[in-house]
């Protein structure tokens, strides 16, 4: 007769399905590859498009970065319930280069998991096409008060950026600290 085991079961969360042997072994190059799982980007809450072609068709939501048990993933809430989202559905809600003013994140790149804001844009040719760049400043987010500029600035295409989710009350606080530094890029035009 063989001993008992003396390892715990695995009990997953009531609210995820275990995952199948093919979502095993798919995991870790999606994790590697995909911009929203990098560690940088812990804490922060995105807007995003999700599609799994079932309960999510092309949705927006709101995700929070999370690391749970050590592993970074992307998590929706749902009525104070956390549901894990499966990489592979979710991409990033990328900035109109020359009208979101709001807060953004930077999820690609040397920068990545700084909040940026616009202050202009610019276009730049390659090979023959018209790209548009977004000129940002990097700010420190504070909740409840009005973000710092940090001065740091630096240009990046909208796929370099997430809109990042920020309350009314912040919004309104923040609406004209870019103010000056936009007076400034338009005038440089």
């Amino acid at each position: 007769m063989d001993a008992p085991s003396l390892t715990p079961a695995w009990n997953p969360p009531e609210d995820q399905p275990l995952p199948t042997t093919s979502q095993i072994a798919s995991r870790q190059p999606d994790r590697a590859q995909h911009p929203l799982l990098d560690e940088r980007l812990v804490g922060a809450q995105l807007k995003v498009i999700v599609d799994n072609g079932e309960n999510y068709k092309n949705r927006e939501v709101v995700v929070s970065i999370a690391r749970i048990e050590g592993v970074v993933s992307i998590r929706h809430y749902v009525y104070n319930t956390s549901k894990g989202l499966v990489a592979t559905w979710v991409s990033s809600k990328h900035p109109n280069p020359t009208r979101d003013n709001g807060l953004l994140m930077v999820v690609k790149g040397e920068h990545c998991g700084k909040y940026v804001r616009r202050i202009h844009h610019r276009y730049q040719e390659d090979n023959g096409n018209r790209q548009a760049l977004i000129i940002l400043a990097v700010v420190e987010k504070v909740d409840g008060a009005a973000d710092t500029l940090t001065g740091e600035q630096f240009d990046l295409g909208p796929d370099s950026l997430c809109i990042a989710v920020e309350t009314k009350e912040d919004a309104k606080l923040n609406a004209n600290l870019m103010n000056s530094l936009r007076e400034q890029a338009r005038r440089r035009r």
